[in-house]
């Protein structure tokens, strides 16, 4: 049994912050954890996707989140590799939701892989505004990328860096900032129970230096007025209500905007107006959050300064691009194509481009390889079937559809056009083929392919 396997500490802890909830909690652990899907709201309703798939039970937190039956291949599913929805345990889906981004907005996700927060607040923000997805592992950072272009997020700038070198870049630039910081995954015990082991030898308090430093750096960055979500996936106070305390009583500047009326949140007592989520309480895992609002009138500063893009804009666009863009209604603001080492990137609405360590810098529109243009998978991902000229459209039950997931060649009983097309499923793109003749040769980016 996994209650065999959990610490006597941590056990403890647990009975003295639960009372005489507790062998309600014990009783949970023993309990198949649940699983959630959230919806893509740049790319489908949420009613569409439910109905595909018959959910009824939505998460109460996220109007976007559903509860899943045990087994339903969803992510073998031609609609999961459209970018239709993604695949999020259901606490995890409370950050993002409570955090309340609007289109148009500058938000900040500090702690962002594998992207599943950072993929809700960027499609609230609706193409509008910015997003910059920061994570300081490069390896971690690549699974954030692709969930990023998967769902078709064009306005993102994906960074790998210390919260140090953001502050330098980005005082006082944020609306929005989401710190879902690193943290002893006490919540996450009955999921992967292989966060225990890492528990023992680290210790309950090990990420507290590195948490309170998020949050001060975030801080710093955020604009006057704005909101600053954190929030772990932990149950012990010295990683969710001492920190905020802390952090109250060094910037008098923030104050608490508590979180209410939601099914299955539990206030906790410890510092009013911050909410936990408990497995015998939600149908969910462990996580706290805690919504923080910046006071309009704090200390104004410096904001951040203009500095000169590291990327040079293109003075016209090759011949070859331009033939591409003619087969579609996507018009890409020249002022904002910049192309470096071969790629063409459309850089997001920013007053500048800090000199950083980028994974990406807004959407990867294509590679040029000898003066011709390949379009990127990314590319197609953010398109819309009514945004291309003459899409190649086949249902989820065709055949054709997984072979190209696969990387096949696929055919066509037309031979009345040639060059690149846009495929999708059941109306939404899947990614480009070069037609010849009959022939469909395929596109579709190898290190996203079915297995």
């Amino acid at each position: 049994m996994l209650t065999d396997r959990l610490p006597a500490e941590f056990l403890e802890e647990m009975q003295d912050l639960l009372k005489e909830d507790y062998p309600e909690y014990l009783r949970s652990i023993g309990e198949v954890p649940l699983s959630g899907l959230r919806v893509n709201t740049l790319k489908a309703a949420p009613e569409t996707v439910a109905a595909r798939f018959g959910l009824t039970e939505r998460v109460p937190w996220t109007p976007n989140g559903y509860y899943l039956p045990a087994d339903g291949g969803y992510t073998r599913d031609p609609w999961y590799f459209a970018g239709l929805y993604y695949m999020q345990e259901p606490s995890a889906m409370s950050s993002a939701a409570l955090l309340g981004t609007q289109a148009g907005e500058r938000v900040l996700d500090l702690c962002a892989a594998p992207g599943g927060k950072t993929t809700q607040i960027g499609a609230d923000l609706k193409g509008q505004g910015l997003l910059v997805a920061n994570d300081l592992s490069a390896s971690r950072a690549k699974a954030l990328l692709k969930n990023i272009e998967l769902m078709g997020i064009g306005n993102a700038l994906v960074t790998c860096e210390d919260s140090d070198r953001l502050v330098r870049e980005f005082p006082l630039f944020f609306d929005r900032i989401l710190v879902d910081a690193p943290c002893s995954g006490e919540g996450m015990f009955r999921k992967h129970p292989a966060v225990i082991r890492a528990w023992v030898e680290h210790g309950k308090d090990f990420y507290c230096g590195v948490q309170q430093k998020l949050l001060c750096d975030a801080a710093e960055m955020l604009k006057p007025g704005g909101t600053l979500l954190y929030s772990t996936c932990t149950y012990n106070r010295c990683e969710d209500e001492d920190q905020i305390a802390e952090f109250l009583a060094s910037h008098p500047d923030f104050t608490l905007d508590p979180v209410t009326g939601i099914d299955g949140f539990t206030d906790t007592a410890l510092l009013p107006g911050c909410v936990r989520l408990f497995p015998h309480k939600a149908k969910a895992e462990g996580h706290f959050v805690a919504r923080l609002k910046k006071s309009a009138d704090a200390a104004a500063g410096t904001p951040s300064a203009a500095v000169p893009a590291r990327r040079k804009k293109t003075e016209t666009l090759p011949g070859d691009m331009d033939e591409f863009l003619k087969k579609t209604s996507f018009r890409p603001d020249p002022d904002r194509i910049v192309v470096e080492n071969e790629y063409v990137s459309l850089l997001p609405e920013i007053p500048s481009l800090p000199k950083l360590r980028y994974l990406r810098t807004g959407l990867l529109l294509g590679q040029l390889k000898n003066g011709r243009f390949r379009p990127s998978q990314a590319l197609a991902m953010f398109l819309t079937k009514e945004q291309w000229q003459d899409p190649v459209d086949l249902s989820r039950d065709d055949p054709d559809v997984v072979r190209y997931l696969k990387g096949e060649t696929v055919n066509t009983d037309r031979e009345d056009t040639k060059g690149f097309r846009l495929l999708c499923v059941d109306g939404y793109p899947l990614g480009f083929v070069k037609q010849d003749r009959s022939r469909l040769k395929n596109m579709y980016l190898p290190g996203w392919r079915m297995q």
